[in-house]
């Protein structure tokens, strides 16, 4: 799969994401960012089960926690923190799953995920100023 492909993959996964959260109505929508970080997260930890070293397995829970406390923040203390959170998960997939490929971790996905925080992460900035300025 190339790379364009696997960074259209993750814009239209984001895009559909961004649409699901948004008909949920506007109190939920910052929840389901949050779920989301939590489980982009989580896939790293997931494919960690599937042949990663225990090493590893405790850096992606690292990440798991730290991702999850963002979400939190998010939520309880500014929803620019899910901003900060979705877009300092871009250099969670370039530095840990992009430049040092794992085998854990399917190859088209840290591509994938780049486009997707970024447009996730996008969104929400871009919905925060206009409504707060």
């Amino acid at each position: 799969m190339g790379k364009l492909f696997q960074l259209i993959l993750g814009a239209v996964l984001a895009l559909l994401f961004i649409l699901f959260a948004r008909t949920r109505g506007p109190q939920r929508e910052p929840f389901i960012y949050s779920i989301g970080l939590i489980v982009a997260a989580l896939f790293y930890v997931a494919f960690s089960f599937t042949g990663a070293t225990t090493q590893w397995l405790i850096i992606e829970l690292i990440g798991l926690v730290v991702f999850t406390l963002i979400a939190v923040l998010g939520l309880r203390v500014s929803l620019w923190f899910l901003v900060i959170g979705w877009a300092s998960h871009v250099s969670w997939d370039v530095l840990l799953h992009l430049v040092r490929e794992q085998p854990f971790v399917p190859d088209w996905y840290p591509v994938a995920c780049i486009s997707f925080d970024l447009i996730v992460a996008g969104y929400i900035a871009v919905k925060l100023r206009k409504q707060y300025g």
